[in-house]
């Protein structure tokens, strides 16, 4: 399946680095037949290693779509550290920002999906490696760069990734996942110019259940582009004065696992924005991209195969 959405090849001319600030990691998936409750052992169906965190994994989309990314995070000197680095790179991100924590561990986490219907059990281990310190390097590449991807991880240093952003009139770009919400990154949100929302996220923010009150509310100044993503039921996008438009979800043959389909959708959508599309248009092609996500094992199971088929068209 070929579909041209657009001029990939442009993407290679950003110079300016598009920068996110969260958490990196390592995860584990196995497809198994069913979850089990009690003491037992089961065949998989399948298995796979693959890095994770919503914002490392739209800058991976981003990477592999052509744009200089780069990563600030921080991570243990144990193995998985060395793996989440590798892992990074191999996808195009930067990880001359990463800083490691020595005798911590990196974060981690096994991901069970039942065959029949993606459904997942997640056992995760959260980096010991604590927080990214916000230094003048980080500031200068901030303010040096064309865009910073953030969702509310690491708020301190989230925090003055985004000071240094705006004082350098720098775009910001949030995350808000489905079951992440907290009063304390308000600041963060209201901060931002694209907002890619869960529709849970943006009602939490917004005190309503619905779509045109959480637009009204999420499209206030300096919001350029608000996303409400809704899964199944497809995602609703809008840019201040305009008309709501709503994409449907793109369906799929056999959903096989959902995993980093959000963040997928996230790296798609500011490819488009980025590049010029119109909003209807990033919205179909992010949606796509989250759509054959889901036909594999792993948050970034589209990008070695269908972005590689789209930018040689």
């Amino acid at each position: 399946m070929r579909v041209i959405f657009g001029d990939f090849q442009e993407a290679r001319n950003v110079v300016k680095t598009l920068i996110g600030v969260g958490a990196a990691t390592q995860d584990d998936l196995w497809l198994v037949d069913g979850f089990v409750g009690d003491e037992s052992v089961q065949e998989s169906l399948d298995q796979t290693m693959m890095g994770g965190g919503p914002v490392a994994t739209a800058l991976c989309v981003l990477g592999q779509l052509g744009h200089p990314t780069l990563m600030i995070d921080v991570c243990g000197d144990d193995p998985s550290g060395d793996w989440i680095l590798a892992d990074l790179d191999s996808w195009g991100v930067s990880t001359q920002c990463m800083r490691r924590s020595a005798g911590a561990r990196s974060a981690r986490a096994v991901i069970m999906v039942r065959a029949s219907d993606g459904a997942r059990q997640i056992t995760f281990a959260p980096s010991s490696a604590g927080e990214p310190l916000f230094d003048d390097e980080l500031a200068t590449r901030v303010k040096g760069s064309r865009l910073l991807h953030i969702n509310g991880r690491h708020e301190i240093a989230a925090r003055e990734a985004v000071k240094s952003a705006k004082e350098a009139d720098v775009e910001i770009s949030f995350d808000g996942g489905a079951g992440r919400y907290r009063e304390s990154i308000r600041d963060l949100v209201e901060a931002s110019h694209i907002r890619i929302l869960a529709r849970e996220f943006a009602s939490r923010h917004c005190g309503t259940t619905e779509v045109p009150e959480m637009m009204k509310c999420l499209l206030k100044s300096p919001a350029r582009v608000v996303v409400i993503t809704d899964g199944l039921a497809g995602s609703y996008s809008a840019i201040p004065g305009g008309n709501i438009h709503h994409q449907p979800a793109h369906s799929v043959p056999h959903v096989v696992d959902s995993t980093g389909c959000g963040d997928v959708f996230h790296g798609a959508f500011i490819h488009g924005w980025i590049s010029g599309w119109e909003v209807p248009t990033c919205a179909a092609f992010a949606s796509l991209l989250a759509a054959k996500n889901t036909e594999g094992l792993g948050g970034r199971f589209v990008l070695s195969r269908l972005v590689a088929e789209l930018m040689a068209t």
